[in-house]
């Protein structure tokens, strides 16, 4: 134990305490007073509402000691690793918790629990008691006994007691005066010649002693292995060279020569020399620490920093906590209208449906709206335009609701109005009146003066409504009516609406027959010279109306009703027919066509052939195409989709995981798959410029495509900030609204004289 010094009559309660807990004795031979006299201290300076310490045995968590820990609490952290770590991590200092590690065999966490405010002076308090139990272990373990090994030699016990009376004067004497004495011993036992210590860094060797190398410092350099001992023979010379390391943490290098080969019962003794050397240099490295605290200066330069760091905390915490709520809006709400998403819709539809059934107080309403000719704006006008326009019309519907009311906008042009407590055509019928009157006043839109129409679909719940989702369908359904009877009106949900449309699954099956889903193509860029290099098809649906769906509106219904294989081959029937009328007018460039394809295909090697077929019909090569297949359901397939997948690239053509990161096994997918291409969720993209750890996982993944021979291309580039973001973390590709819509093939022959070697 450390000699302390005294503490003076005038010193502060918290210098009393830290000189105080510097005597706790170990763990194991501390007594209840003791613990009670130490729980006592602590609760003076930071009133305690918890105090513990506790470790790991054979059987789990060890409580060495608890202080008003409830039983409740115990069982939430868990008995076990890694959950005990995990739980203890996610304590919040707000709330006045703190946790301190401790590097010690019994004891491996201190826990606590005072107000935030005594956060500082809580945590410092911790601090000296981890290092002087820290301490109290390294003395031990200083005390040990040598190997078995060693008492072989009949000299042992001797070599051993002179070690042990150089080690007992480690506190008293300087570190260089004890080495010094170490290199005499070693003289006498070994015949050593030189002993030297020194540490090995990054960029220079340096001499911990002696004060002078008599040796050159390359010489002593390849002597120094990080994790091995190194023995080598040099002009008559014996060199030993043996590792320090504490905590699995090297610091230093114990380097001794001598005329003769060491005997094994040498080298055991060397090695004990080499275990106790190391808990000495950790024993006085512990004891300069605490020896520093015990200072009033020394205390409060510590609390201060300790402050100062509580302070950044709370206003990292706060940063954090607004950022997770613009994260958590962003994910409720539209980006461009910052109107509510269909996320926040159906939730707000759940507690409404949930209120109806439950109180059977008065219901309410839907108004499905969606813009007529929306697309002929956007062509005529541009995206920017069109864009603009989306706002205006969100901002109009918002000025005709009541409080209790909500505007959604669930996607491209279309629009939801939930009407509270409006079941009634009263009370419906005014907010009808106000839409239709605002959205009639013109639009100015970049200098143009614009007048618009829209489609309206009204739907009420009622007792035979089961869901929400067949109410907002009901009101779908009638917006489509008004469509077909000539745009720019309103319609009230019937089955007459349900009979002329058909049922969703009906009307696609329709479209497919008919030949209304039909391929766009979104560039795909080279990010460094902005080179096109490859195509993505997207799917789109021409409705009866003309309007175009996207494909997330239709894509989860064709794999539910089962009609997704069909699509998919029509899809690439029609995108090999648009390539063949491409390939004469694209000059010498390269460029690849990569195509979205449900796992399904994968099933069979039936399906693979049906793919192949379609391209040798319309007379392209494979190996002009990429098949993209969504990680998460790629992993949901059977050991066959592996054969499959080595066949398609059999075949010339490459292999896309798409949507990488969204699924629970990507890494393995990255080794388990043959893939040629990864392709980065646009969540990750969406979020890159205010979320660090998203950041993070994008370069990640351009140092393991690097590494691994892939092709990184990052989705959804929206905006100029994003893509130079991208180009400066140094990834190959990217595609986005902000490079390119999606567009129509006719749209794409001028763009090809751009494309480069894919």
């Amino acid at each position: 134990m450390s000699v302390q010094p005294a503490v003076p009559h005038d010193a502060t309660p918290l210098l009393a305490t830290v000189s105080s807990i510097m005597d706790f004795p170990a763990p194991g031979a501390a007594s209840a007073q003791d613990y009670g006299r130490l729980v006592q201290q602590l609760d003076q300076l930071c009133p305690l509402q918890h105090f513990a310490m506790l470790g790991l045995a054979d059987g789990g968590v060890h409580w060495l000691y608890e202080e008003r820990l409830p039983q409740t609490f115990k069982q939430w952290l868990g008995r076990e690793e890694p959950r005990l770590t995990e739980q203890l991590t996610q304590l919040d200092e707000q709330q006045g918790w703190c946790v301190q590690p401790v590097e010690h065999v019994e004891v491996q966490w201190l826990l606590a629990r005072s107000t935030p405010e005594q956060m500082p002076t809580l945590r410092l308090l911790l601090e000296c008691l981890a290092k002087r139990l820290h301490e109290t272990q390294t003395g031990t373990q200083l005390a040990g006994q040598a190997s078995p090994l060693m008492q072989r030699d009949p000299h042992w016990q001797q070599k051993i007691e002179k070690i042990s009376r150089i080690m007992r004067l480690a506190h008293s004497l300087p570190q260089h005066a004890l080495l010094s004495q170490l290199e005499a011993v070693l003289r006498q036992m070994l015949a050593v010649q030189d002993m030297l210590l020194v540490h090995q860094g990054s960029q220079r060797l340096e001499t911990l002693y002696p004060a002078q190398l008599a040796h050159p410092a390359d010489f002593i350099r390849g002597l120094c292995h990080s994790t091995n001992g190194v023995e080598r023979c040099e002009q008559g010379m014996y060199w030993y060279s043996l590792p320090l390391r504490q905590q699995q943490q090297y610091f230093a290098h114990l380097i001794i020569n001598t005329p003769h080969p060491l005997e094994a019962d040498d080298r055991l003794f060397l090695d004990f020399l080499r275990h106790q050397l190391t808990l000495l240099l950790e024993l006085k490295r512990v004891r300069h620490q605490l020896d520093e605290l015990n200072s009033e200066e020394s205390i409060n330069r510590r609390l201060q920093q300790l402050r100062q760091t509580n302070l950044r905390l709370q206003k990292q915490l706060k940063q954090h906590q607004e950022l997770e709520r613009r994260l958590q809006f962003n994910a409720l709400h539209d980006p461009l209208t910052m109107l509510p998403n269909r996320a926040l819709l159906m939730n707000h539809l759940h507690h409404a449906m949930t209120r109806f059934r439950r109180y059977r107080t008065a219901g309410f309403t839907l108004i499905f709206l969606d813009v007529d000719h929306f697309k002929q704006i956007n062509d005529a006008l541009g995206h920017s335009a069109g864009d603009q326009l989306l706002q205006e019309i969100g901002k109009r519907l918002q000025s005709c609701i009541r409080q209790n009311d909500m505007v959604a906008r669930l996607g491209g042009d279309e629009f939801v109005i939930y009407l509270d407590n409006s079941q009634e055509e009263e009370d419906v019928s005014p907010v009808l009146n106000r839409l239709i009157g605002r959205i009639a006043h013109p639009f100015r839109l970049q200098g143009n003066e614009l007048s618009i129409t829209v489609s309206l679909g009204v739907a009420s719940v009622s007792e035979q409504i089961n869901d929400v989702s067949e109410l907002l369908h009901q009101a779908d359904l009638a917006m489509y009516q008004a469509k077909r009877n000539g745009r720019s009106r309103i319609v009230n949900y019937s089955e007459a609406c349900k009979e002329s449309a058909g049922s969703p699954e009906e009307r696609l099956a329709k479209a497919l027959r008919e030949g209304r889903i039909v391929p766009y193509f979104q560039p795909v860029i080279r990010l460094e010279d902005s080179c096109l290099t490859a195509l993505e098809v997207m799917a789109r649906w021409i409705t009866e109306e003309g309007e175009l769906k996207d494909a997330f509106d239709f894509i989860p219904l064709a794999e539910q009703c089962g009609l997704i294989q069909e699509l998919d081959r029509q899809i690439l029937s029609r995108t090999s027919q648009q390539l063949k009328r491409w390939l004469p007018v694209s000059g010498p460039g390269r460029f690849k066509v990569a195509l979205n394809l449900s796992g399904k295909h994968l099933a069979s090697r039936e399906h693979i052939l049906q793919l192949v077929n379609i391209m040798e019909e319309e007379g392209v090569m494979p190996g002009y195409f990429i098949f993209e297949f969504n990680e998460r359901e790629l992993s949901r397939q059977s050991a066959d989709s592996l054969t499959a997948l080595h066949e398609l690239r059999a075949k010339g053509i490459q292999i896309s995981l798409d949507d990488f990161g969204t699924g629970f096994s990507s890494l393995n997918a990255l080794f388990h798959f043959p893939v040629d291409y990864i392709k980065v969720d646009d969540s990750f993209t969406h979020r890159m410029l205010n979320s660090p750890k998203d950041l993070a996982l994008i370069r990640a993944m351009r140092d393991i495509c690097q590494d691994l021979g892939f092709t990184l291309v990052v989705e959804g580039i929206e905006s100029p900030q994003q893509l130079q973001k991208l180009i400066d973390l140094g990834c190959a590709m990217g595609q986005g609204r902000h490079i390119s819509p999606p567009l129509p093939g006719a749209d794409i022959t001028p763009l090809l004289g751009q494309a480069g070697m894919a």
